[in-house]
């Protein structure tokens, strides 16, 4: 009987009945095939890196510096309706980048600053105090960068407190240029009290209204040099002005003098040809006595107004108002000292035959001689 062949049959899986099971092999070996290969391709990502810790930027430290500001005018003390005005005290050259001045009021002049609003557009440098600063300490700050590049905060004394003025509605009248008001044309006012009865007078303040009874809006285009002086312009036409002044009286009581309503202010035409100058300005002299005079006959004329005399450095540039002429009779003007060197014009306000505001320009002369 032949042996069996067990070397064959050795290591083949068997079925319960001792069957051999066709292609079982196959299929084991097939999955010990996929394991491998699962294995093998199995990839391990790193762990995620840490997010790293923002580091915080340290915010750069604006230094105050209090003693490169200093009180010009209207802090000692400071009173409503004055303008109180502010500097710097630094060299222009030793800083830039200067921000606009910011104001603040606190109830003890130590804590509790809060920030004021009404500084001038034109010019953050001046406040006038309102009814709601009475009895408020005041300061202000302005930002700016050094020679150096830092940037540092500059702020003023403390004032006050602020102090409360009467109104005086008899106190001011109008020198020139109220009646009518016309555009480019000045307006001064002044204090009509007799000098024994007031003293200290501070900054004019103008306003303006579109229907004189409320709505006062601050103006500050006036004279830089003399306050007294406003020349409306185009912004003021159909508009109504007044202004005021603080000042002490006799006693030493604050007051505030304010004049009466004027306007509105209108536009005219220049008429360059109908003033002639009689006397005196060929060529201007110092002690001379100067005339000027229309040429219209009386029939193409009316309402002539009180002339009005400018000075100039160069009789082109800006024209400064004189204020010394003769008030008896406006239309004669005597040149002084400080008009040596200088050219002066004159002008008036008059009604043409056809009822229409005018203004008449003379022509330019000088300049005058000792």
């Amino acid at each position: 009987m032949p042996a069996k062949d067990c070397t064959r049959s050795r290591n083949m899986p068997q079925s319960g009945n001792g069957r051999r099971q066709r292609g079982s092999l196959f299929f084991w070996m097939a999955a010990l095939f996929a394991a491998a290969v699962l294995s093998a391709c199995v990839i391990v990502n790193p762990p995620p890196a840490p997010t790293p810790t923002p580091v915080p930027t340290a915010t750069p430290t604006r230094q105050t510096v209090i003693d490169a500001v200093r009180v010009t005018e209207g802090g000692d003390p400071p009173v409503i309706g004055q303008t109180v005005r502010v500097a710097l005290t630094l060299d222009e050259d030793s800083y830039s980048d200067r921000s606009r001045w910011q104001w603040e009021r606190s109830d003890d002049g130590l804590t509790n600053w809060r920030n004021v609003l009404g500084a001038r557009l034109t010019d953050s440098s001046l406040y006038a105090p309102v009814a709601a600063d009475d009895g408020k300490y005041l300061r202000a700050s302005v930002s700016f960068v050094d020679s150096d590049g830092a940037g540092k905060t500059a702020l003023s004394p403390t004032v006050g407190p602020v102090v409360g003025a009467e109104i005086e509605t008899d106190a001011v009248e109008f020198a020139f240029g109220n009646d009518p008001a016309v555009v480019s044309r000045g307006v001064r006012a002044r204090i009509s009290l007799p000098n024994s009865d007031y003293s200290d007078p501070g900054r004019w303040r103008w306003d303006r209204s579109d229907n004189a009874l409320r709505g006062w809006t601050d103006v500050t285009d006036y004279d830089a040099e003399d306050s007294s002086v406003f020349i409306p312009s185009s912004l003021e036409n159909g508009k109504y002005l007044r202004a005021s002044v603080v000042y002490l009286d006799s006693d030493g009581a604050y007051k505030r003098g304010l004049s009466q309503t004027i306007g509105p202010v209108i536009t005219v035409d220049t008429v360059a040809d109908v003033v002639r100058f009689p006397a005196g300005a060929n060529p201007p002299r110092v002690d001379t006595r100067i005339e000027v005079e229309l040429t219209l006959s009386g029939g193409d004329y009316s309402d002539l107004g009180s002339w009005k005399w400018e000075r100039s450095n160069d009789g082109l540039g800006k024209w400064e108002d004189i204020t010394d002429y003769d008030a008896a009779n406006s239309s004669r003007y005597t040149p002084t000292a400080a008009d040596e060197g200088k050219y002066l014009r004159a002008s008036a306000l008059y009604s043409d035959s056809d009822g229409e505001r005018k203004r008449a320009l003379s022509q330019t002369i000088g300049p005058v001689v000792d």
